[in-house]
């Protein structure tokens, strides 16, 4: 007795301890209601009455299946003797194993064949015997920790001589699975988390930082699952990323991970790593868990990047940092005000910018560490790109330092710019924002342009800043052929790409030493290299239309064309000339808009006026000469020759109207749209 009972202590007190090690070990306590079957007298009177016991069961399922189980068991049974005043005390101690099933996630039946050694005990003395039995039950899941049963079974006490007690009994009782509810449900977790760019810290929030594969090992489903992720260092609050309404038993799913970073992850200026972890909240047989799963983070430094998506280098674009814009608006200002227009107003603004750079001292050097040539080729390499107020404050850079820095420049005054891409190489295209028949009109050579999408671009080799603007447009143009032709170039609009990627605003402690190019030395340069730019692109153009004008005995036509080519290229005088040769012989229309044009161009709103009131009484409708007039009208602050004007557009060019609805805020100050300040003419009549 004294050793039964010290074998059901010591089960008790090591079962919580076995429960840490795993949660497939149970206790079940039962109590029973014992129906003997025998043995019965000579005359078949039964021995025994109905008695009562208790039963005490470990379990331990199997680790190579959810089916097969072990069990230790502990028995006391009273058996009253029938019509009698004394009783037998059967204790017993025994093992077995048995099987069970879940036809349900909340419901297990089980069955099971045990035996071992049992001591009788009534007054007269003890015996001890083997026993046999074999029971069955039914039991349902209150949560993972608590389950309540009712079972039967059937037991079988031995002796040299015959069975001395056999019968069946009914148990009713509760079991108590020691593991569940503390390490929460077997739940199988790899994370696989990327290596974090800080640059991108806001593009994880909607794009994966890694996956995570988790499998359900429990033994049922799991419901209302909840995946985050949490890099405590570098996030406020753990980010969901995933939700499972119903985990089955066994399945596993691979999930995208996301994370929503604070922007102390870019203050990292070398690569490290931290700790993060996997949360996974579930409910488990109406119980809530919450489980937590380690993971190692990489975080790059905040310059790095890889060339998987050559788009990315637009997050480098940082076209709002101050000094980027103290740069381009600088000298977009200053060429605002003292040049005459000529050309193209993005074109002039890009020249002028180049111009600046190459004064500046901006030099092209290729990083040996980290060279481009070699880095694009390996998707997966790290390359170390400078953000522009770097490269201004080091005044050097490789090709895709130098590019981010123009396409910066450029985005800060309003000019839209792409990345091209060749093998080993990139450069950047800007746009004029003229349409491909309009451009094609004013520059000579259409092969030097990129057409896309209705827009056309000016491709430049931005690593030839000391060899100036027209060198750059020429080898950048003749690398887009190429590379086009091979099938080689990729072309990535930067707005479109900061859809994806966003730029990151960084404040470089060396910008405050930049010293800006003066605006006037930048202007001077920039006369020279638009004089020798106009100079070769309409000398051909001039001699030919002169040559036609001969043959055409002094042609209206050909003559006002000529005074179209000097006044797109900002000859004014000339262009003035040309079309008052035209009008000392004829009251020519086309003439007559274009000319009003020039003294728009030239500031002399009252001429202007003059020229398309002539124009407009010859065509009422003309909308060159009514939008002109508008504008000139707009610029004399004559408000009501403006409405008048502005009113007949609507009429005859609704479009048109629309466009430069600007002009009829009259003359209130607040009222006046910068595009007023652009004195730009991009449509001349031709015939």
């Amino acid at each position: 007795m004294k050793k039964l009972t010290s074998i059901l202590l010591i089960l008790l007190v090591i079962s919580p301890v076995w429960s840490q090690v795993t949660s497939s070990f149970s206790l079940t306590a039962v109590p029973s209601v014992n129906f003997p079957l025998g043995p019965t007298l000579d005359d078949g009177t039964a021995y025994y009455s109905l008695g009562g016991g208790f039963s005490l069961r470990g379990e331990y399922v199997l680790p190579f299946t959810d089916y097969l189980f072990a069990q230790g068991i502990l028995d006391f049974d009273f058996s009253p003797i029938n019509a009698s005043s004394n009783a037998v005390t059967f204790l017993s101690a025994g093992a077995g194993a048995g099987f069970r099933f879940s036809p349900a996630s909340r419901f297990i039946v089980k069955t099971s064949s045990y035996g071992g050694i049992y001591m009788g005990l009534v007054e007269a003395g003890s015996v001890r015997n083997p026993f046999f039995a074999v029971a069955g039950d039914f039991s349902y899941l209150l949560n993972p920790s608590l389950n309540i049963g009712i079972g039967t079974a059937y037991k079988h006490f031995f002796t040299p001589n015959g069975p001395v007690y056999r019968g069946m009994s009914l148990t009713l009782g509760a079991s108590f699975n020691l593991g569940a509810g503390k390490g929460g449900a077997a739940l199988e977790v790899a994370p696989m988390i990327n290596p974090i760019f800080p640059l991108f810290y806001s593009y994880y929030d909607k794009n994966p930082a890694g996956e995570v594969l988790i499998t359900n090992q429990e033994r049922a489903p799991l419901h209302d699952v909840k995946l985050s992720f949490l890099v405590r260092q570098y996030m406020d609050q753990p980010k969901e990323f995933a939700t499972v309404e119903h985990f089955r038993k066994g399945e596993s799913l691979s999930l995208p991970v996301y994370a929503l970073f604070t922007d102390n992850i870019f203050n990292v200026t070398e690569g490290t790593k931290v700790a993060g972890e996997i949360i996974v909240e579930y409910s488990y047989i109406g119980k809530e868990m919450t489980s937590r799963y380690p993971v190692t983070v990489t975080v790059n430094n905040r310059n790095a990047m890889s060339w998987d998506d050559d788009r990315k280098a637009a997050a480098f674009v940082t076209s709002k940092d101050p000094l980027v814009l103290s740069f381009s608006k600088n000298i977009a200002g200053s060429l605002r005000t003292n040049d005459g227009g000529a050309v193209n107003p993005h074109f002039r603004t890009a020249m002028a910018i180049f111009e600046g750079l190459k004064i500046y001292g901006i030099g092209y050097v290729i990083d040996p560490s980290t060279p481009y040539s070699e880095l694009s080729e390996n998707t997966g390499a790290i390359d170390f790109l400078q953000f522009p107020n770097q490269t201004l404050a080091y005044k050097a850079g490789d090709c895709d330092d130098l590019t981010v820095l123009y396409c910066s420049l450029l985005e800060a005054v309003g000019i839209e710019t792409a990345f091209i891409t060749a093998p080993g190489h990139i450069y950047m295209a800007f746009n004029l924002g003229m349409d491909p028949a309009s451009a094609e009109k004013l520059f000579a050579s259409s092969a030097d342009l990129i057409f896309r999408d209705d827009q056309t671009w000016v491709p430049i080799e931005i690593t030839l800043v000391k060899d100036g603007f027209l060198k750059a447009w020429q080898i950048g143009a003749k690398e887009w052929r190429e590379t086009r032709e091979a099938g080689s170039a990729g072309f990535y609009p930067v707005r479109k790409s900061w859809e994806i990627y966003e730029p990151v605003g960084f404040a470089h402690g060396a910008a405050a030493a930049v010293l800006l190019p003066d605006s006037g030395t930048v202007l001077a340069e920039y006369r020279q290299v638009m004089d020798k730019f106009i100079t070769r692109e309409i000398g051909p153009r001039v001699d030919t239309l002169k040559s036609e004008i001969r043959k055409n005995r002094n042609s209206v036509s050909y003559t006002n064309k000529l005074g179209i080519l000097y006044a797109q290229f900002g000859l004014y005088d000339q262009a003035e000339a040309e079309f008052k040769t035209v009008l000392r012989n004829l009251e020519y229309l086309p003439t007559l808009v274009n000319l009003g044009n020039i003294y728009y161009l030239k500031n002399n709103m009252a001429e202007a006026q003059n020229y398309y009131r002539r124009a407009l009484n010859k065509d009422p409708g003309n909308t060159k000469a009514l939008l002109g007039m508008a504008r000139a009208s707009y610029e004399a602050n004559d408000y009501e020759e403006l409405q008048n004007s502005l009113a007949v557009l609507a009429v005859e060019s609704p479009e048109t109207a629309a466009r430069f609805s600007y002009l009829g805020s009259g003359s209130s100050d607040t009222g006046r749209a910068s595009q007023a300040l652009e004195k730009a003419v991009n449509e001349w009549e031709e015939e």
